[in-house]
């Protein structure tokens, strides 16, 4: 694949080894002054090494420097006079090009800067290389002195990623100084539209001192381990003018198979069709995949936003009965200066095995910036198969694209519009194991804990206006014996906050057991539509758990109408008091005195008269219509049969009062009258699947 390349770069290499070979013994070079060493001429012309800069691709490397020759002497220094090569420490010589015309001579009191290019393997470090000054001597080299790469190379400079192209030998039309640079930048795998991808930013600079373009010629492929090649585009800054000393960021995708490995591939830049003969330059990618960590934290891959960092702080999972449900914060940290954009971001949830994906966005109103020191977080959720692990799912973290039109650069250079555009580009991946134990918990352990009367802290619902609270003010459990089942009633105040009436949200509940079991919530049949400003209202859910549930330990898991997750809390079922008053939200009722009376009626039949003394109190005040709940009263005998039964509303007629209040229960036949009578009180709530009935107290004949 790279035969021709390598041919050249040997050639070039045995061409200098020929001529210098009667040097192999260097001079040592000397201090010129503080920080840099010099290779001198004479006391006061001395050459210096600067702007060093080692590259490194997939198979070749490149050393580019400014040498500079300064010339503190009364007399003119001519650079014609001399050479250089750059040598490795066996003595291995490489030629050096110059990339950028300069005069040659050098006048008094004036240094002259020489920039430079070199073409070496991609295995060398800044230790093991010089750059090598000689001088022409009638057809032959006299040594000067050399100077080390790595003394010259600023203090944590690293060696770049990156693949010098000279785009002259794609087009000859292109002048000899049409050098561009391609940084390498992060890389991404990411399962999207049905389709594994891998997503890989570039850092693309024009040394040359014109403005150039990247012409049609050049051919972008990704290679694998077996040297199998996949095509890659640009959908980030194709067609882009590249101004002279201007980085720029551009994004190229590539479709790929699932079992590639990415740690095992290149980028490799070649001749339009010419990818298996040709190769201008390469990039090893294994280094650049992201697949952080929870908690990670790492800068946000855009130089426009410098100084803005990015994390997934936060993550859970839990088992539930219709999936593997996931939660994710995403979190922005301002740590520089000045005022940092918030990018629009999104997420998606992708299993590593497997075509599945699931995406989610976080809707909540924020700002459009960031003050130094100030962060913002951003909430994702989604439901996977629930035979899936955490241990090979990740969270993709997404900024979305402008569709069209232009967008700047990094540079200030706008995109043209006829550039293409994907929707959304990958800026961090994150692996999601340990969000859970073994890699999911149940959605009790995995829930928060949560103080009952307290408003939920909801993750953010473009379908739940931020100006409503949402709280469980009540949770009771009752046994029902005849149908070998227990019923929880949950009611749940909303408060709005805002200024303006605001219409009740869809929202949908489950209680989850610590052993994972899941009981859906069914809310009560009519609500009202709106709920005014500076007011609160109460709805009523119901839930059918097994007979041996204890309901001590239940994760209450709260939904948008789309089924998006935006919170789930540890709670338990509340006790109910044997003495004093029973909490009916918003009513606390405490029964002090009751008797019970038979009476005969004409048609042969009996009735039960039972006197309350009740003592009936609001505990707050929220809206409590027609649609709330009443209170039922059946009269049972000793069998549990129900001989008869009325119902007493808690507003409107009829409605249960403080006081001496009578309520006649008739149609009890002669054989169903005895003293072993009970009068069980019930909460009843209606829904779309019958009543839902909460026994709160038992009266004794």
């Amino acid at each position: 694949m790279n035969d021709p390349r390598k041919m050249k770069r040997l050639l070039n290499r045995s061409a200098l080894l020929l001529t210098a070979a009667g040097f192999l013994t260097l001079p040592l070079a000397t201090s010129a002054f503080a920080g840099k060493e010099g290779v001198f001429l004479s006391d006061s012309v001395y050459f210096t090494l600067d702007k060093v800069t080692l590259s490194a691709g997939a198979e070749d490397g490149s050393l580019r420097f400014s040498l500079e020759l300064n010339n503190n002497s009364k007399s003119t220094v001519d650079f014609n006079q001399y050479g250089v090569k750059v040598i490795d420490t066996n003595g291995v010589s490489y030629t050096a090009k110059l990339s950028e015309k300069a005069a040659a001579r050098v006048k008094p009191n004036e240094t002259g800067t020489f920039k430079f290019t070199s073409e070496i393997p991609a295995d060398l470090n800044p230790g093991q290389l010089k750059v090598d000054i000689f001088e022409w001597k009638y057809n032959s080299m006299r040594e000067i002195g050399a100077l080390s790469v790595e003394a010259a190379m600023e203090s944590g400079q690293t060696v770049l990623q990156r693949a010098d192209l000279n785009l002259q030998e794609l087009d000859s039309t292109y002048a000899d100084d049409a050098l561009v640079t391609a940084q390498l930048g992060n890389s991404y795998k990411v399962y999207k539209d049905g389709a594994w991808n891998i997503f890989t930013d570039l850092i693309l600079e024009n040394l040359s001192s014109a403005t150039l373009k990247l012409p049609d010629g050049l051919d972008y492929n990704l290679q694998d381990s077996k040297g199998l090649t996949y095509s890659a585009q640009f959908v980030k800054g194709a067609g882009l003018s590249l101004l002279p000393q201007q980085p720029v960021k551009v994004t190229l995708q590539a479709a790929v198979p699932q079992a590639l490995d990415a740690g095992r591939s290149a980028l490799l830049f070649s001749p339009k069709g010419k990818v298996k003969t040709t190769v201008l330059g390469s990039l090893n990618l294994a280094s650049s995949f992201i697949n952080g960590k929870i908690g990670d934290h790492a800068e946000y891959p855009n130089a426009d936003l410098n100084g803005l960092t990015i994390s997934t702080s936060w993550a859970a999972a839990s088992k539930q009965s219709d999936g593997l449900h996931l939660q994710a914060n995403v979190t922005l940290m301002n740590k520089s200066d000045g005022i940092v954009a918030i990018p629009d971001l999104s997420a998606s949830f992708q299993a590593l095995r497997g075509g599945v994906a699931v995406t989610s966005t976080d809707n909540s109103v924020r700002t459009a910036y960031l003050s130094p020191n100030e962060s913002t977080t951003f909430r994702y959720s989604g439901v996977l198969p629930v035979g899936l692990n955490t241990d090979s799912l990740q969270l993709v973290v997404l900024e979305k694209q402008a569709a069209s039109g232009t967008s700047q650069q990094g540079s200030g250079q706008a995109e043209p519009a006829s550039s293409k555009q994907t929707s959304a580009l990958p800026v961090l991946i994150t692996a999601l194991a340990g969000a859970g134990s073994g890699g999911e918990v149940s959605s009790y352990a995995a829930a928060q804990a949560y103080t009952i009367g307290k408003p939920f802290p909801l993750l953010s619902s473009s379908l739940i206006d931020s100006n409503i609270d949402v709280s469980l003010v009540e949770m009771g459990m009752s046994e029902n014996s005849d149908f070998g089942y227990k019923t929880v009633i949950a009611k749940y105040k909303l408060t709005n906050k805002g200024t303006s009436s605001l219409t009740i949200p869809e929202f949908q509940t489950d209680l989850t057991s610590a052993k994972g079991y899941t009981y859906s919530g069914v809310r009560q049949s009519s609500v009202a539509k709106e709920i005014a400003p500076n007011t609160s209202y109460v709805l009523n859910y119901s839930y059918m758990l097994p007979s041996n549930e204890k309901g001590d330990q239940l994760a209450l898991n709260l939904y948008d109408a789309n089924r998006m997750a935006i919170g789930s809390y540890q709670t338990a079922v509340q006790s109910l008091p044997t003495e004093g008053a029973v909490s009916l939200y918003p009513f606390n009722m405490n029964v002090k005195d009751y008797s019970v009376s038979a009476t005969y009626n004409k048609d042969s039949s009996y009735a039960y008269r039972l006197r309350l003394d009740l003592d009936v109190s609001r505990t707050e005040q929220v809206i409590t219509d027609t649609n709330f709940s009443k209170l039922a009263f059946e009269v049972v005998d000793a069998e549990g049969r129900m001989l008869s039964s009325q119902t007493m509303n808690f507003t409107g007629q009829q409605k249960i009062m403080s006081g001496v209040q009578f309520i006649d229960f008739g149609n009890i036949k002669n054989e169903q009258l005895n003293d072993d009578v009970s009068i069980n009180l019930y909460e009843v709530v209606s829904t779309p699947n019958g009543d839902a009935k909460r026994l709160v107290k038992t009266l004794k004949m």
